[in-house]
């Protein structure tokens, strides 16, 4: 329930052409421009308030880049530079990991890594409304 939430709010923040709740490991070298989700297992805490359900979500956020191309502290600099709203939603955890992956011949990718905590507040069975007109409809065979 909360996926599509984040999905939303990760493509806003990092500017990519995907989110992919999967390892980055598992999509070696095909998805370049891809942000890759992974929930912690015991990371996905909810209550229910009148009206909203609030989720806490633990999990971490991966990214492959080319070696040429990377820049320590990847993360916390889109969430600097983005203009999209984050506030109380979307916290970087712990610090970024830079791992190097050996990709073929002469290619060297960087997976790089980071958790993140989120939190959201997704409404179910708004509050009822006042009835204010009725109009019925009676058909006799």
């Amino acid at each position: 329930m909360f996926r599509e939430y984040l999905k939303k709010d990760l493509l806003g923040i990092f500017e990519k052409e995907r989110v992919n709740f999967t390892s980055a490991l598992s999509n070696l070298g095909s998805e370049l421009g891809a942000i890759f989700v992974l929930i912690e297992q015991d990371g996905v805490k909810n209550s229910f308030r009148t009206g909203e359900n609030y989720f806490s979500v633990t999990g971490s956020i991966e990214f492959l880049v080319d070696k040429t191309q990377t820049v320590f502290g990847f993360f916390s600099q889109r969430m600097a530079l983005s203009r999209y709203e984050t506030a109380g939603k979307f916290i970087l955890l712990d610090r970024e990991s830079n791992e190097s992956i050996n990709f073929g011949v002469g290619r060297i990718l960087i997976k790089k890594s980071q958790r993140f905590s989120y939190r959201v507040a997704i409404p179910y069975n708004k509050a009822p409304g006042n009835i204010t007109e009725l109009e019925l409809e009676l058909n006799i065979n």
